[in-house]
């Protein structure tokens, strides 16, 4: 792919977000309370419910019971930390009413659960996100609720109005994902269902957006299923045309994206594709090769658009955190400098900026650190730097993509970004090898021309020349490079606005 194909205006707006994933529980606590304070409120007075203060372990169980206290306020209480790191949007994991710290066993789809504030807080969030210009994303279960929902309580107890919400078999036992029985599946072939949930205007999904909400990312969509998707994303279109919705799919998700409202629906889906890539390379379990087709097959698997509007993660709730998986300051310089600039949109989970450690969950979902002397600064400067590069950049939000390292001998991923605009380009050197990448590559981009120079934004190596549609790359071992044009002279311009097709 060597010329830029076209993105529309949804996909040069949703690729161009830095999106921030926030565990509502574990983030910040509003108004000033501590958890002792907040945590005797009589939201928390529900069965098996366990207290601990904000800097107390994870790790001591039971699962899902322990809460620490944090709310929606005390999110909008940090934004301005957020707007300084260069964050344009917020994710939120589920904030609907439910038993347990996660919210993914929801016993009320139309309300905001009590602990994080409820419905006024959810408002006062939204508002102050919209007054900096930053988005709004929940997380909706189309699949599952908890069994404490009182639709699933009537089909229980053979309401005819609810049974065929849940499916049963002759001995009574129902559905339920991945056979967890607190968490009953939704019968998504019922009409019934799917009105309630995404179709009507009142619906769970419309009925959010139309409070302010700008955007849905959906859990476990395998289990959603396409035809859900493609509908959905067909109904919402039509009122909220601006709402992107993305799917949670553990594995290569290209039979999921087919373009905005188009089957099967999802504009972009969360990319674990590049998360199992980038740090199997970090560990040495795949080669360059490897490295470099990954993200080759991405862009012919996913097209542009739902590549562009797909989000590029490296942790999250439900994974260790990075520095705890790659074992190095090092080498999360490296992953996150691949997050910044391959296609996509930055999903930055909480805490990652500054260093946080954790294993597998519930280790991952630790309590966000405030104290600037738990930070690693450094790291933070570095997330903050590659933000301010991509969002500098547009060929860096929503160019187009040439993979150029599997040409390379050595051990680097290389690829140059570039929207149709002429010299709006960027190329990305990331050199995992144990020596220097000294190497002549050769350009198939025909707007970088010859004498061009190129300057590391990272400012970590030295600069150079573009030569008869090829430069010298000189990339020290371990080390990543950004290299972009800039015009070096005062009487002439390199790129003249007559070759802008």
């Amino acid at each position: 792919m060597y010329h830029a194909e076209p993105v529309d205006d949804f996909t040069r707006r949703t690729a161009s977000q830095v999106i921030y994933q926030i565990f509502p529980e574990r983030f910040a606590i509003g108004g000033g309370l501590g958890s002792a304070e907040k945590l005797a409120q009589p939201a928390y007075d529900i069965p098996g419910a366990v207290r601990r203060g904000w800097d107390d372990s994870t790790m001591e169980q039971p699962w899902g019971q322990q809460f620490f206290g944090g709310d929606l306020d005390g999110i909008a209480d940090k934004l301005d930390y957020l707007t300084g790191l260069g964050v344009t949007g917020v994710y939120l994991t589920p904030v609907f009413s439910a038993p347990s710290n996660h919210k993914y066993d929801a016993t009320d789809f139309f309300t905001i659960d009590p602990m994080f504030g409820g419905e006024p807080a959810l408002r006062r969030l939204i508002e102050a996100l919209h007054a900096r210009g930053m988005t709004l994303t929940l997380d909706a279960v189309l699949n599952h609720v908890s069994d404490r929902h009182p639709w699933f309580l009537a089909a229980q107890a053979g309401d005819p109005a609810y049974r065929d919400w849940f499916t049963f078999d002759a001995e009574g036992r129902h559905q339920c994902w991945q056979d967890y029985g607190l968490m009953p599946e939704l019968n998504l072939a019922n009409p019934a269902v799917r009105d309630v949930l995404y179709r009507k205007p009142d619906s769970l999904v419309q009925h959010w957006l139309a409070q302010g909400v700008d955007n849905w990312r959906f859990d476990v969509a395998q289990d959603v299923g396409t035809e859900v998707a493609a509908e959905m994303a067909t109904c919402v279109a039509e009122r909220f045309p601006d709402a992107s919705l993305l799917g949670e799919l553990n594995g290569f998700s290209a039979s999921w994206l087919a373009g905005r409202g188009q089957a099967p629906g999802f504009h972009g889906m969360m990319n674990y594709w590049y998360r199992t890539a980038t740090l199997a390379w970090l560990a040495g379990e795949i080669d360059a090769l490897q490295m470099n087709r990954a993200l080759a097959d991405a862009r012919a698997g996913y097209g542009l658009a739902g590549l562009l509007c797909s989000w590029n993660m490296l942790s999250s709730h439900d994974t260790p955190r990075l520095i705890t998986t790659v074992g190095s300051v090092e080498k999360a310089r490296l992953a996150l400098a691949m997050q910044l600039t391959m296609p996509g949109v930055p999903l930055i989970y909480y805490g990652e900026e500054i260093g946080m450690e954790g294993g597998a969950d519930p280790d991952c979902r630790r309590p966000m650190r405030w104290n600037e002397a738990d930070w690693n600064h450094a790291q933070r400067d570095w997330v903050k730097r590659l933000i301010a590069i991509r969002q500098a950049n547009p060929a860096l939000q929503y160019g187009d993509v040439t993979v150029l390292g599997d040409r390379l001998p050595g051990n680097a991923l290389v690829f140059l970004r570039h929207t149709g605009r002429p010299g709006e380009a960027a190329l990305v050197v990331v050199n995992l090898g144990d020596a220097p990448l000294e190497a002549r590559l050769l350009l198939p981009y025909s707007h970088w021309y010859d004498g061009v120079p190129l300057r590391d934004a990272l400012g970590r190596s030295a600069e150079m020349r573009v030569q008869a549609a090829s430069v010298a790359l000189d990339v020290a071992p371990g080390e990543a490079a950004i290299y972009e044009a800039y015009e070096p002279y005062a009487n002439y311009t390199f790129f003249k606005p007559r070759n802008r097709g």
